[in-house]
Formats: structure tokens, sequence, C-alpha cells
């Protein structure tokens, strides 16, 4: 998480490593997930938490209009996309 404090020649202590900058933000969004997931196991203890939200298929099922109208969308955006592109 220390890449993006002193990058691009800040500082010349080695601990800071000289990376570009999307590579450092790929690995603060691993070493962040890996801290989040190492926190929960050993706070839960590998159990499920008691209020946390239960999901289930049902949680994300969505209508045949929602379908048809998110299809919909994506057709009008093409057709805009491909009219204005220059």
């Amino acid at each position: 998480m220390c890449f993006a404090v002193a990058s691009k020649g800040w500082s010349s202590n080695a601990i800071f490593v000289d990376l570009p900058w999307m590579d450092q933000m790929g690995y603060t969004a691993v070493l962040t997930a890996i801290v989040i997931v190492v926190i929960s196991i050993l706070q839960n203890k590998g159990a499920d938490d008691q209020k946390a939200i239960p999901i289930s298929k049902a949680l994300f099922k969505t209508s045949p209009g929602f379908h048809i109208a998110s299809f919909a969308i994506m057709i009008i955006l093409v057709a805009l996309y491909s009219l204005l592109w220059n």
C-alpha cells in the first residue's frame, strides 16, 4: 500500500519501488483484498457473521420486462456510438 506514497522518484528510499501508476493500483487492490479476507477470517474464525446478509439466487432474479428494457438500451447505445463515432 506504500507504492502510491512515493512513486516516480519522490523518494530515494529502497522501500519505495518505482512502478507505473496502473501497476501500483493493481498491487494496492490485491493487497487490500488480501487484508480484507484475512481480517474477515480471523474476526469470525471462519464462521458466518450473524449480521451478514444471506445471498441466494432469488436475490438476483430479474423480470422479463427488465431484460427487454436493458436489451433495448444496449441497442440504442450501439446505434448512438455507431452514428457519433469519428
